[in-house]
């Protein structure tokens, strides 16, 4: 027992000696620590804009900041609603929740993380207002401290109302005020209990439960605020399922303002995920990345007659969007031919199944029921991958899908930061068919691959965000994003430079620098309903859309009114210094012979002396070069056959559209050249006389560009003797007793 004594004794010295410890830790963490009442009000609500050269652009105002509304004007199902899903003890506790505290730790014990918080709104309303967004024992301790201060200084009405005011609910709104006019149009105490509870789903996350970009993810949890609602006796059951019942707010016209500069930067603003936004209450800074000449030129661009329109210009490097303007916000739209680069050419390419000489055959083609068709039904035969993708032909992209495979397809879209839906893995997506389609920005951003050398870079308008007295807040670091090798880049830059050259996109090749485009138009049968470019070059990206809000027909098409917008863009780019070429450094240059190519379809490397006009290049990646010479001109080989026929000898020949020719006659030792020189074919030699045997040798060769002549072998054919049987008489329009 005297063992036991001692060791209890022991164990309540070091538990004392902790506690005691604990306790000088909180008091020295904590000292001096006082409530700011000023900041449960602060109405500093100014945005300072600046662009790309740090200057000041102008100020914008977060929702709310300023406004406050009285919990006794709010009714009892709207306070209910929060009280439900944020801290149902609220009227119990003395701001701290002791039990949830408890709960909490246990579950984050066993979880071995951080899984569960246990924060009361009192607690919630201290740190939203009065302390960093730090996540250390010291911070917590103070507000604890300031907890407790809270609560004897004001009654749980005030501080349900200061919370109330002060809440972050996502699209810069501050406070329930604003909330309540920015998502149902209406004043705070006209809120009924399903709207009450949405707007306390949302903060729990407000990035991501809003009911704008997350609809299911805010509908589940307003309705589960809202069974709870009625399990704590707030609401009966039929008001419950009637609150259930109700849709969520559509977007309402302030919610889907224009894309705008100004307009992204707000909804930027709000999204980045490691920015506390109760920092931004007091007022800040926001650096973007705009270039305000820019903005101005694009925004006075002109536009087609009843038809709306989206722009933007990406700098390569960085993602930095230095200019954009919409009409009609950010839909999401099919993308038309403009997926063809990213989802058939480059990923085919990058898996080794063409080059851009590859020969396609293009022609009516029916795959298993599905039968696209070119513009116009208009189909040109064999034609190069490089010449397919240009001029943007409907079938050999389709047939090149066919062969890559939807999964590996939907691997590359995936990098390209373009997810594919299930229901999106058809053939049809060659031609852009996809059920919620894109935006402009992931379109363009994704296009950022191809200059980049096959990594695409994230977009952003916000570059750095400082606290209104300059404390950096947030500083971008661009997010980049593997998409193929840069060897592949570099023939996908060649393929749509021939596009702005001679290609759909042929309106921007007078630019005076180098340029690759794609364009893509999607329509039905009454007419067009989007059009498209992406231009770029190798320092900015420019994305163009136009089409109608209503997906009703617009008279556009990609090479026309949308192709002249990007061509001014890059126009009002380079004004002043041209960008540098596109690079092909990291691809191998190859004579190839054209030839095989026209007769046979097939790439084969051209012969050292090869005629030049048999020749043509293309750029392949180092791997997957023609390794085979030209069978035509590796060594002239003139395959001839002879015959007697009509008391001559005939030898046909071949290939004598390139070829010429040298034929030698032989007999009795004596040999006589019937030919040295082009002809047709058959040679017919009618100096032979009959019953004489006589030889032939025939050597085909052809002119080497310097003087001198590619040989083949000689060959040899088989001896042969015209017979001896009298001529016929020619053939005479006299009778024939004159004859």
């Amino acid at each position: 027992m005297k063992t036991l004594a001692k060791v209890a004794l022991v164990l309540g010295a070091a538990l004392a000696a902790l506690a005691l410890a604990a306790a000088a830790y909180y008091f020295a963490a904590t000292a001096g620590v006082r409530i700011d009442e000023a900041k449960f009000y602060e109405a500093d609500s100014r945005v300072a804009v600046f662009d790309g050269e740090d200057a000041p652009v102008t100020e914008v105002s977060l929702r709310g900041a300023h406004k406050q509304v009285r919990a006794a004007a709010l009714p009892s199902h709207v306070k209910d609603a929060f009280i439900a899903a944020e801290d149902k003890r609220f009227y119990s506790h003395r701001g701290l929740d002791v039990r949830g505290m408890a709960r909490a730790f246990c579950k984050n014990l066993r979880a071995r993380a951080f899984v569960q918080g246990a924060s009361t709104i009192s607690q919630q309303l201290v740190k939203n207002t009065q302390l960093s967004g730090e996540k250390t024992l010291k911070r917590k301790l103070r507000e604890i401290k300031l907890t407790k201060q809270l609560e004897k200084k004001f009654s749980k009405e005030q501080i349900l109302e200061m919370y109330l005011n002060t809440i972050y609910f996502g699209h810069t709104c501050y406070g329930i005020a604003a909330a309540a006019e920015f998502y149902f149009g209406k004043e705070a105490p006209a809120l009924r209990p399903a709207e009450g509870a949405m707007l306390a789903a949302v903060i729990r996350s407000p990035n991501n439960y809003s009911p704008f970009t997350a609809p299911e993810r805010c509908l589940a949890t307003r309705n589960a605020v809202l069974r709870r609602m009625r399990a704590l006796g707030y609401l009966d059951g039929p008001a419950c399922a009637a609150a259930e019942a109700e849709p969520l707010p559509g977007p309402r016209e302030s919610a889907a303002a224009d894309e705008a500069y100004l307009s992204a930067v707000c909804r930027e603003l709000e999204n980045i995920p490691l920015l506390a936004p109760y920092r931004l209450r007091g007022g800040c800074k926001v650096y973007t990345y705009l270039d305000a000449g820019l903005q101005s030129y694009a925004e006075a661009l002109p536009a087609a007659e009843n038809c709306g329109r989206s722009l933007l210009v990406a700098d390569n490097r960085t993602g930095g969007i230095l200019a954009a303007a919409s009409t009609v916000g950010e839909p999401r739209r099919q993308p038309a031919s403009l997926i063809k680069p990213v989802a058939v050419y480059a990923p085919a390419i990058e898996e080794g199944l063409l080059s851009p000489a590859t020969p396609i055959l293009d022609e009516k083609t029916d795959f298993h029921g599905y039968a696209p068709e070119n513009y116009k039904g208009v189909y040109r035969g064999y034609v190069p991958a490089r010449q397919a993708l240009a001029e943007s032909l409907n079938v050999p992209a389709v047939k090149v899908l066919a062969s890559l495979g939807l999964d590996t397809c939907e691997r590359y879209m995936q990098r390209a930061g373009l997810p594919l839906a299930e229901e999106d893995k058809h053939l049809a997506l060659a031609l852009g068919g996809t059920g919620t389609g894109y935006t402009l920005r992931q379109l363009t951003e994704a296009y950022t691959a191809f200059p980049r050398g096959g990594t695409r870079v994230g977009t952003a308008f916000i570059r750095r965000i400082e606290s209104a007295d300059g404390e950096t807040l947030y500083e971008r670091t661009p997010e980049t994003h593997a998409y193929c090798s840069e060897d592949t880049a570099q023939l996908l830059n060649g393929m749509l430079a021939d596009a702005a050259k001679t290609g759909t996109a042929k309106r921007l090749a007078n630019l005076p620098f180098a340029v690759a485009a794609k364009t893509g138009t999607n329509g039905t049968a009454e007419g067009n309903t989007d059009a498209y470019t992406v231009a770029y070059t190798t320092e900015h990206t420019v994305g163009v859309w136009m089409g109608n809000a209503d997906n009703s027909p617009a008279a556009v098409t990609g090479g026309g009114l949308p192709c002249r917008t990007a061509e001014g863009l890059l126009q009002r780019l380079y004004e002043n210094a041209a960008p540098p070429p596109f690079a092909d450094d990291a691809v191998v240059c190859c004579r190839l012979d054209r030839a095989s190519y026209e007769k046979d379809h097939t790439l084969a490397l051209a012969a050292e002396h090869q005629p030049a006009r048999y020749v043509f290049t293309d750029y392949f990646r180092a791997q997957f070069c023609p390794t085979a010479i030209s069978p035509v001109f590796a060594e002239p080989d003139p395959r001839a056959a002879i015959a007697c026929q009509n008391d001559g000898v005939n030898i046909e020949l071949c290939l004598t559209e390139y070829y010429g020719y040298t034929i030698e006659r032989e007999n009795d030792g004596k040999k006589l050249v019937l030919l040295d020189g082009k002809c047709r074919s058959p040679f017919r030699d009618e100096t032979a006389e009959a019953g004489v045997r006589y030889t032939y040798t025939v050597t085909a060769w052809y002119a080497d560009g310097r003087g001198g002549r590619v040989r083949g072998k000689p060959q040899t054919l088989p001896a042969v003797c015209l017979g001896t049987a009298q001529k016929k008489p020619p053939v005479t329009d006299k009778p024939w007793w004159e004859a």
